[in-house]
C-alpha cells in the first residue's frame, strides 16, 4: 500500500471513525482503524461491533493495499504532524506501515486487515431520505429523554419509525417522552420502526454538523445505515419493543400556560439552585397571568421567580423535577411554548406554539405536605 493525503483530511478522518471505538474491548483488533485503498481515495473504518463508522478521505493512491492500524497511536501521529502532505506506505504482506510527512516518519506495527470484522454493505436502495439538519433535530429534540436504565433496553435507545410519510422519533425513560415528527417529501421505498442506540445517535449528531443536503437512511446487513457524504454509520439495533406511547398522550387539558421559552427557562434555571438537594424539585402555579416558579430546600434556602405569561382554564399547582424541565426547554424549537396541565398528579406537556411537530411529556413530582 502506497497512500498519500493531507494532514488536514486524515486528522478529521480518523478522529471521526474512532468515536466508534470502545475502551472496553478485549480484542485487539477493534482497537484498530482500518485502511482500505479505493479508487477515489483512502477509506477508513472503526467498529466495536455495535456501531460502525466508515469515512472516504481524498487521497492519491499508488499502489493498492489495506491495514489495520492502532486507532490511539495513529490519531496522536496525524495529530501532531504539520499542515502537510502525509504518505502512508506498508509492503504487501506486512502489518508494519510507514508514516512520513516533511522531515517527520514514524514506522508503526498494525494487524492484518483480514482479522477486521466485516461491515455490511447497503442493500439496494435507500428507505427515505431526510435533510441533514432536520434528522440531527430530530434526534437532538428526543435523544436526552432515553433511560440509562440497563436493565430496560429497550428504553436506552431513540425510537426511529418511517411509515408513508410520516417519519417520527421517540424517547422515553418511563418518566418523560419526547417525540419529534416530520412529514417527508417523497414516498419512501420501506417502512422502519427500529430502536437505535444513544451511542450511534450521538455519533450521528456529531457526524452530522455542518453538513447540507439529504441524508440517506438504509438497511444493511440487518444494521441501519446513514449515509452522509464521504460518511456512512452504521448502527445494530436494540432488540424489544417500543411502549405503546400514543394512549399516554394528554388529549385535552384544564389549564393552559402560554410563555416565553426563554424565560420560562431561566426561571427554571435560578430557582432549580435551591432544589438540588431535594430531588431537584420546583413547583408551579399561576396567579392570573403571573407564573410563579418556586423551590424549597429546608437546609439549602428558597427561591421564588414570577414569569409573564397568558394563561386559559382553571389554576392548577404542580411540580416537577427541575432537570426534566430544562432539558427540554433548552432545545425548544419555538420563542414560545404551551404549558398544558390537566391537574396535579397528572403528566404536564410541553408543546411549540407554532409548530404541532414536537411535544414533550413529563411526569409531575408528588409533593407531601
Amino acid at each position: 500500500m502506497r497512500v498519500r493525503s493531507t494532514q488536514k483530511d486524515l486528522e478529521w478522518g480518523t478522529h471521526l471513525v474512532s468515536r466508534a471505538i470502545s475502551a472496553r474491548s478485549s480484542m485487539p483488533i477493534l482497537g484498530t482503524i482500518l485502511l482500505e485503498t479505493l479508487a477515489e481515495g483512502l477509506k477508513l473504518i472503526a467498529t466495536d461491533l455495535e456501531l460502525a463508522i466508515q469515512v472516504t478521505v481524498p487521497a492519491v493512491v499508488e499502489e493498492g493495499g489495506a491495514l489495520a492500524l492502532p486507532a490511539r497511536l495513529l490519531v496522536e501521529i496525524l495529530d501532531n504532524l504539520p499542515s502537510d502532505e502525509v504518505e502512508i506506505r506498508a509492503e504487501m504482506g506486512t502489518t508494519q506501515a510507514e508514516i512520513v510527512c516533511r522531515r517527520s516518519s514514524f514506522e508503526i506495527m498494525g494487524m492484518a486487515p483480514e482479522d477486521f470484522p466485516s461491515i455490511p454493505d447497503v442493500e439496494g436502495k435507500p428507505i427515505c431520505r431526510l435533510p441533514a439538519e432536520l434528522l440531527r433535530a430530530l434526534i437532538r429534540q428526543t435523544i436526552f429523554a432515553c433511560s440509562t436504565d440497563e436493565t430496560r433496553p429497550h428504553l436506552t435507545g431513540v425510537n426511529f419509525v418511517v411509515s408513508g410519510l410520516d417519519a417520527r422519533m421517540v424517547a422515553t425513560d418511563g418518566g418523560r417522552l419526547a417525540l419529534r415528527k416530520t412529514t417527508l417529501h417523497e414516498v419512501p421505498e420501506g417502512t422502519l420502526n427500529v430502536i437505535l442506540p444513544q451511542k450511534a445517535m450521538h455519533e450521528l449528531i456529531r457526524a452530522l454538523g455542518g453538513v447540507a443536503g439529504d441524508v440517506e437512511v438504509a438497511m444493511a446487513g440487518g444494521q441501519v445505515a446513514f449515509l452522509l457524504p464521504r460518511v456512512r454509520i452504521l448502527t445494530r439495533t436494540i432488540a424489544g419493543t417500543f411502549p405503546n406511547y400514543e394512549q399516554i398522550i394528554p388529549q385535552e387539558y384544564k389549564q393552559r400556560i402560554r410563555v416565553a421559552t426563554e424565560d420560562f427557562l431561566a426561571a427554571v434555571r435560578r430557582a432549580s439552585i435551591t432544589a438540588k438537594d431535594s430531588s431537584n424539585v420546583v413547583q408551579i402555579h399561576t396567579v392570573q397571568n403571573t407564573m410563579i416558579v418556586t423551590s424549597n430546600t429546608p437546609e439549602v434556602g428558597r427561591a421564588r421567580e414570577e414569569v409573564e405569561v397568558e394563561t386559559s382554564g382553571e389554576p392548577i399547582q404542580v411540580a416537577f423535577n427541575a432537570r426534566y424541565l430544562l432539558d427540554a426547554l433548552s432545545i425548544m424549537p419555538s420563542e414560545q411554548v404551551y404549558f398544558d396541565l390537566t391537574g396535579p398528579l397528572s403528566p404536564g406537556v410541553l408543546r411549540p406554539v407554532d409548530s404541532q411537530d414536537y411535544l414533550y411529556i413529563l411526569a409531575p413530582v408528588r409533593i407531601y405536605a
